[in-house]
């Protein structure tokens, strides 16, 4: 399978390469985003940024893959368009640095570097080659490099970079959306105009009551070591609530999957007053070890946890964290 994979790959790459020279003939700018985590949140805030300006496709949702591309290259680039920007993900070394020769990006993005997909890079060190390839191309080809100056790994193995920074995540990854845009010629009163339309992004650590019937964050999207970190502490601070955390933690830690949801555990521990795990696996026992001072109730699937919460008769409002959703085929 990893052979078909790999042809199928390749031949979608040239018909790529192809329509990326192209694009650049008549004059259209390449950006893309890569990273461990923030990349689809900002490449969407991006587009809304300088879609007030420029007209400009993205890779819809998490299309992040030669087929997801060559799909938004296919039926959505047309004759007018003047910026493209592409989400690309990897799983192995060199995949990053193999986007950046057949799309040739005018500006590259570096979101973050997080401990994710270890099962499939190997080690740390093959996560951190892999993450920084884009940072390569770009001081080799030239271009801008647009980088998270709050990630301690990227500011350690990254150089000459424009950095952007934030004391919260979604302010981050705002400020990651208004660098690329100014890369790509916006000036600061266009984006303070463009900032009035923009969307939130669905399910990355969104408010949301609505949806639930209850006071919800919604970051199940997906998660790493970083961002669970981030969300428990906000979590934390939200002391008039209920503090509700939902989660079947994290995947794809490999050999650090027990020290690391142990270590998630203890922090959960003044954080939570409610711990709701996701199924029985390695990751919820885990982090049942870790959170030995907390509340903890287990449930089938994530959704329950509304049944679960009713059931509690909590005289506080309680306000739940969903923090990831690993889809039923990891379970």
């Amino acid at each position: 399978m990893d052979f078909l994979r790999s042809i199928r790959d390749w031949l979608y790459g040239q018909w790529i390469a192809r329509e990326v020279r192209r694009f650049h003939g008549r004059g259209g700018k390449v950006v893309v985003v890569t990273g461990s985590y923030g990349k689809t949140s900002v490449k969407e805030l991006a587009y809304d940024l300088t879609r007030h300006k420029y007209r400009t496709v993205e890779t819809s949702g998490n299309y992040n893959t030669p087929v997801g591309i060559a799909k938004t290259l296919r039926y959505e680039v047309a004759p007018t368009t003047e910026l493209l920007i592409l989400e690309v993900g990897a799983y192995h070394v060199g995949e990053i640095a193999w986007f950046c020769r057949i799309l040739h990006p005018d500006v590259g993005v570096m979101t973050g570097i997080a401990r994710q997909h270890l099962t499939r890079f190997g080690s740390w060190e093959n996560i951190i080659r892999a993450k920084t390839e884009i940072a390569e191309y770009i001081h080799g080809h030239g271009g801008t490099l647009i980088a998270n100056g709050c990630d301690e790994t990227v500011r350690a193995h990254v150089h000459e970079s424009i950095w952007y920074t934030g004391g919260s995540r979604g302010e981050v990854n705002q400020n990651g959306a208004r660098a690329i845009a100014r890369a790509c010629g916006m000036s600061e009163r266009e984006i303070a105009a463009a900032e009035q339309h923009i969307r939130s992004v669905p399910n990355r650590f969104e408010m949301t009551e609505a949806r639930y019937g209850m006071k919800v964050i919604d970051d199940s999207y997906n998660s790493n070591e970083k961002s669970f970190v981030e969300a428990v502490q906000y979590l934390g601070r939200q002391k008039k609530y209920t503090r509700i955390l939902v989660t079947p933690g994290l995947l794809e830690l490999g050999r650090e999957t027990a020290p690391v949801h142990q270590k998630l555990g203890k922090l959960v521990n003044g954080n939570a007053d409610v711990l709701i795990l996701v199924g029985d696996t390695e990751q919820t026992r885990a982090l049942t070890a870790g959170a030995s001072g907390v509340r903890t109730i287990t449930i089938a699937k994530t959704l329950d946890f509304m049944g679960a919460v009713a059931a509690l008769k909590l005289r506080k409002e309680p306000l739940v964290l969903l923090e990831n959703d690993i889809p039923e085929t990891h379970a």
